[in-house]
């Protein structure tokens, strides 16, 4: 099981995201942490962006590698 770190802006510390495999894309991961956030607003778009380069991911089948620290804004 793979994981993915994210820190929501309006919050201080960070999460995780688990998944299986060896990546997961841009939209499975925005799906997997608007559940886990409890985001439900269906016009709501998240912005995820690389949290080492904050270089976004903006193509919605990017692939994003486990152990990677991402954020939301």
């Amino acid at each position: 099981m793979s994981c993915i770190q994210y820190r929501v802006f309006s919050k201080l510390e960070h999460s995780f995201v688990t998944f299986d495999g060896l990546h997961i894309t841009l939209t499975e991961l925005k799906k997997k942490i608007m559940a886990k956030e409890h985001l439900k607003a269906p016009n709501c778009d998240l912005q995820i962006s690389n949290a080492d380069t904050l270089e976004d991911f903006l193509l919605h089948n990017s692939l994003i590698e486990p152990f990677k620290a991402v954020c939301q804004t």
